[in-house]
């Protein structure tokens, strides 16, 4: 039976029993205060649905399509400010409750001790399920609830870790239409017995009972993971990830309280199994700092009935389209489980006798390490400035920055001209560079006299949005009064882009190897009338899109963002977004295209 399963397994998701016709499964705490199922075997009568049904054991079948990325936030500053990221959640389910549905999703006990999932259809219901709580939450009962809401008809939106999003669907096992899943990026579920602690020597040390806690305040900025509670006597605490023991804990030591199974997750994967997924977008590029301080959401529509949802609330918020690479750069939890911390059991050990906080810095990366680190890195950082000035050209890096009409620049934005670099600007072309820089010649070989080339002619203009980085033996020519328009793109050895009226390349575009960009034939094809029949087009690449090696591009084409070109392909037609494309000189839809990274493929492992 399901008390069979190995702890490693377990999530916790309190499924099995829910799904127990004979309510014969109850649970029991382990030493670390997480939840395992215990079967009653004088009840059980050996059905076997909590083994069939258990999302832990069985193939994840709940996977949706490719997802669209956004980053978004509330309008209303005040949701936005008293919200995690950017209030998507709060903003989603306050609609979905005005349209007549039920919203699920955790909350606070009262005293703000453990956690567990309600069923709400309220607008003071959303007050205590917004703000992620960050510990384990208590679904009994939850799933036989919401079945019965959707069996009546209701619209019913839940809200959840993706183990606990996959759990109610295996519990259910079948699609039902009323039904709408919202997951999280996920980094790990930690113990409620250290929230617990944590909680009760807060208490201790304030001299009152807590009435509100807040694991990720703003009142110092969206990255200072501030932890903010306030007492029944007035008081206030707050604290900054670097302060706070229990965001130290968490963050600062790999997981030091977190459940075993999430060092294992079945669940970071793509797609994902929910309508919507919701996050922080860590590292997200071309941001103001005031848009950085207040937060900013990820969010991942995954299906038709996500894009429903985002489309309920298109004109209260704002949002943008943005690249997967770009969302998975800055949040690995998506793809990758975090180690299991070699301190997990001693710090368990420790709190059967310690505070927490002496608990968590008994268990935490010493001091004397953390300043070897800090001394390190800064020898790094010198290193690599010396490393970059023996790399450059330093005369032009100088010219063009500081005493050149043709670049203009934001503050600490730099053109970055690698030896070998060859340019050759008119004297009324621009570059216009914001965001990061624009690097020429790059990953060059040792003593190799291979040259990057750029020109320039007339009232060429380029527009470098977010930097870019063009290697060792690329061409970049821009024609007089045409228009070179490009977000963050890279260009490997042997690429040529030739601009004669506009070419427009998105975020996070790499060409690889041989690459032919124009957007004109450069010489005149004739009619009947001796009329010039061949005209130059503009050349789109949305964002994402890889072209990998000996790809051609012509004129007056569209390639459609998150897509991938195959090698010695011909591009002389509009392709949708999400293709692979293929078919050499007849270029074609092969396949849908599921995503692609920047990450190179690891050597296989000797066997």
């Amino acid at each position: 039976m399901i008390d069979k399963v190995v702890e490693n397994k377990c999530t916790g998701c309190n499924m099995c029993g829910d799904v127990c016709p004979q309510h014969a499964i109850k649970y029991y705490k382990n030493n670390q205060g997480f939840a395992y199922p215990k079967v009653d075997y004088e009840k059980c009568i050996n059905c076997g649905l909590c083994v069939k049904r258990c999302p832990a054991l069985m193939e994840n079948n709940f996977k949706k399509e490719v997802p669209k990325v956004y980053a978004a936030w509330a309008q209303d500053e005040n949701i936005r400010l008293n919200c995690t990221s950017g209030g998507m959640f709060y903003m989603i389910a306050k609609q979905f409750i005005l349209n007549g549905g039920y919203i699920v999703g955790c909350v606070y006990s009262e005293d703000f001790k453990s956690a567990n999932h309600i069923v709400g259809n309220t607008v003071e219901d959303l007050q205590k399920i917004m703000g992620t709580k960050y510990f384990q939450s208590n679904l009994e009962g939850i799933y036989d609830k919401v079945k019965q809401l959707l069996e009546k008809g209701e619209k019913v939106l839940f809200s959840g870790t993706p183990c606990q999003s996959a759990a109610l669907q295996s519990f259910l096992n079948k699609e039902y239409a009323n039904l709408y899943i919202i997951d999280l990026i996920c980094r790990g579920i930690n113990s409620p017995l250290a929230f617990k602690k944590y909680i009760e020597e807060i208490e201790e040390q304030y001299g009152s009972k807590v009435k509100l806690v807040r694991l990720r305040d703003k009142k110092k900025g969206w990255k200072s993971a501030g932890t903010y509670i306030e007492f029944e006597n007035g008081n206030t605490y707050l604290q900054d990830k670097e302060n706070s023991p229990w965001i130290k804990g968490w963050l600062g030591t790999e997981g030091l309280y977190m459940r075993d199974s999430c060092h294992h997750c079945n669940y970071r994967s793509l797609p994902r199994i929910s309508d919507i997924t919701l996050g922080d977008f860590w590292k997200i590029h071309d941001m103001k700092p005031e848009n950085i301080f207040k937060g900013i959401s990820a969010v991942m529509v995954n299906t038709p009935k996500g894009e429903t949802l985002l489309d309920s609330i298109k004109n209260e918020i704002f949002y943008d389209r943005r690249n997967l690479d770009e969302l998975l750069n800055g949040n690995p939890a998506l793809l990758y489980s975090s180690r299991k911390n070699i301190n997990t059991e001693k710090f368990f050990k420790t709190l059967e006798d310690k505070k927490f906080s002496e608990a968590v810095e008994k268990c935490y990366i010493n001091k004397k390490t953390r300043n070897s680190e800090k001394i390190v890195k800064r020898v790094y950082k010198i290193f690599k400035r010396i490393k970059f000035i023996l790399k450059i050209n330093t005369f032009k890096f100088i010219k063009y920055n500081y005493f050149s009409k043709n670049i203009i620049r934001e503050k600490n934005v730099y053109l970055i001209p690698h030896k070998g670099t060859v340019i050759d600007l008119s004297k009324k072309a621009r570059i216009y560079i914001k965001g990061r820089n624009l690097e020429l010649g790059t990953n060059k070989l040792k003593k190799s006299k291979a040259e990057t080339l750029i020109r320039m002619s007339g009232n060429a203009k380029w527009y470098v949005n977010n930097g870019a980085t063009l290697f060792y033996n690329t061409v970049v020519e821009v024609k007089d009064n045409a228009v070179l328009n490009t977000k963050f793109f890279s260009a490997n050895s042997g690429t040529v882009i030739v601009c004669a009226k506009e070419i427009n390349i998105g975020e996070d575009v790499m060409l690889g190897r041989n690459m032919l960009i124009y957007d004109s034939d450069f010489h005149q094809v004739l009619d009947e009338n001796m009329n010039p029949s061949n005209n130059t087009k503009a050349v789109h690449i949305e964002d994402h899109v890889w072209l990998t090696s000996n790809v051609t591009v012509l004129k007056g084409v569209t390639i459609g963002r998150d897509s991938i070109v195959t090698a010695q392909t011909l591009i002389r037609k509009d392709f949708p977004e999400n293709s692979i494309i293929a078919g050499g000189s007849s270029g074609k839809v092969v396949a849908q295209c599921n995503g692609w990274s920047r990450k190179t493929i690891k050597k296989e492992e000797k066997r």
